[in-house]
Formats: structure tokens, C-alpha cells, sequence
């Protein structure tokens, strides 16, 4: 069992927002279904969590991925890090992120954590990360769903800056799943997948109007998950160390399709997908509760 108070007592950072949401901000999100939340997370949180990514990255758990190709700088990711490290937890469960979203989603009564992952490119990962949606991935529907994507370290476009085209998740269609490497083990996952066939989004990108997210530690970005997005290489000396939470509201509820990701042993084997009715709240030890606030 895995009860979010049994957390209590981490030793992180007890410093919370350094500034609200604004109205601004939440319409530039609704409007184009992205936004950058410029210097609103306390940097301590920010160090704090790229300790922890650094050590995910040294540790390599067999549950990572790799998604570069044979012999080039890696493209890791991590799925659920925050049931491998505790830096994750305290973030995920105590940390900033559950305010950001209260504020943005407003009306919620309350918030749940769905999931994190770490994504880093190395200095040279010319691997891009292939334009998607989230939400044919995620065994849940509704409209309280919110990803955020914390630059842990700067991020240029140059240098893998997440792209989010305007307004896509306005267009009323949900794409098929997209695996972020060609081998058997990830595109069969997908295979049933209900959903539309996507189109070419690289070979007619200058028809569509992007948003580049090129951002420094302590902002936040902001995408719903609808809204098509994707990253080119990093062609920079630098890291480019990310990590992205999902919080969902109570109006949320369980909808295991047959391509979510639980479908992916190589995203998610290290996880059970919990047995949960369809169309009921997605409460549970995997998707605890946590706001209102969770003691920490």
C-alpha cells in the first residue's frame, strides 16, 4: 500500500509558491492550451529536484527508457520516478506543483496526482521527441486534467525547448498514440488503439502556429492534454533535465481504453494498473489525493 502521509516528515523544502497564477496566464492557456509560468517555483525545489533527477539518472533503473538510437547521447526517461525516490514524492505530494495547479484549474475541489515522469536529453540527443497528445495515452477522461513541465535546467530551442501547437486542443480529435521509439515492444502497445490516425505535423510544420517553450529554472510550462506537442533534438554543451507531473480534478474518472499506457510494459511494467470501475473517481494508493493540502 502506498499512503501519502507515510511521507511525512521528508526532509525537502518547505518553501511554497513564489507567486500566484494570473489571469493572464490562465487565459493564454485556455486560449492556446499552453503557457509558460515565467520564475514562479522557489529554486530550492528546483535543486532539489534535479538531485533526484541525477540520481535516476545515475541509477538507470531498469524500468528507464532510452529512446536514442544505438550508441548516441541518451534520451532517458523515467515513468513514476516518484516510487523510486523519495525527492520525487516530496515533490509530487508536498512540493509547489498541486498549487500551480489549484490555481489554473479553478473550481476543483480537490486534486489528485496522476503521475510524473523525468525526461533528459543529453548534450548532443538529436533524438526528438515525436508530436503527440497526452491524453490517448492516459486511462482517464474529463476536462480537469493538467500537465506542468518543470525546466530544471535552460532550455533553448535549440536545445530541446518543447513545442505546443496553438490552439490544437480546440480541434475536437483525439490521435492515436505515438511511440517515442520504432521497436516492436512500444508501437504494439498502441496497436488498438480507438483513436484518429495524426497527421504529419513535421513535414507541414510551418503551416501551424507554435508556441516554443524556452524557459529557465523556476518557470513552469503548462499544456493540456490535448494540445499536440513535441521537442526537437538538443544540439547544445548542456543537459536538458525535465520533469512533468499530471494532476487531474474531481470531475475526472477512470477510462482504461485499450492503448493507455498500462499498455506499455516499457513505460509502466514496474507499475500495476489498479483495478478501478470505468467511469468512477480515480482515487487510489497510485493516484493519491493531495489537495486540499496533504500534511508534510
Amino acid at each position: 500500500m502506498i499512503n501519502p502521509t507515510s511521507a511525512a516528515g521528508l526532509d525537502h523544502p518547505q518553501t511554497g509558491l513564489r507567486r500566484a497564477v494570473t489571469d493572464a496566464e490562465r487565459e493564454t492557456y485556455e486560449r492556446d492550451g499552453a503557457a509558460i509560468l515565467k520564475g514562479i517555483l522557489p529554486l530550492e525545489w528546483v535543486d532539489y529536484v534535479r538531485d533526484a533527477v541525477d540520481r535516476l539518472l545515475e541509477r538507470s533503473d531498469p524500468s528507464s527508457q532510452n529512446y536514442a538510437d544505438e550508441g548516441q547521447p541518451r534520451f532517458f526517461a523515467q515513468a513514476f520516478p516518484w516510487l523510486l525516490d523519495d525527492g520525487f514524492r516530496a515533490w509530487s505530494i508536498y512540493g509547489p506543483l498541486k498549487e500551480v495547479a489549484a490555481q489554473v484549474m479553478t473550481g476543483v475541489k480537490t486534486l489528485n496526482f496522476f503521475y510524473d515522469q523525468i525526461f533528459v536529453k543529453e548534450p548532443g540527443a538529436t533524438k526528438p521527441t515525436p508530436w503527440h497528445q497526452d491524453f490517448p495515452y492516459l486511462p482517464i477522461t474529463g476536462e480537469q486534467i493538467l500537465r506542468i513541465w518543470v525546466p530544471l535546467d535552460p532550455v533553448s530551442a535549440d536545445g530541446g525547448a518543447v513545442r505546443y501547437l496553438k490552439g490544437s486542443h480546440r480541434w475536437g480529435v483525439v490521435y492515436h498514440p505515438t511511440g517515442f521509439k520504432a521497436i516492436a515492444e512500444i508501437t504494439d502497445a498502441y496497436k488498438e488503439s480507438p483513436f484518429s490516425e495524426q497527421p504529419d505535423f513535421e513535414a507541414e510544420y510551418d503551416r501551424y502556429d507554435w508556441f516554443v517553450g524556452e524557459a529557465e529554472p523556476g518557470d513552469a510550462l503548462l499544456h493540456h492534454p490535448l494540445t499536440v506537442h513535441g521537442s526537437r533534438g538538443n544540439t547544445t554543451s548542456r543537459f536538458r533535465r525535465a520533469v512533468a507531473n499530471i494532476y487531474t480534478g474531481d470531475q475526472v474518472t477512470w477510462n482504461p481504453h485499450p492503448a493507455n499506457m498500462f499498455h506499455n510494459a516499457s513505460l509502466t511494467g514496474h507499475v500495476a494498473m489498479p483495478d478501478l470501475p470505468p467511469g468512477g473517481p480515480i482515487d487510489c494508493d497510485l493516484f493519491p489525493r493531495v489537495w486540499p493540502d496533504v500534511a508534510g
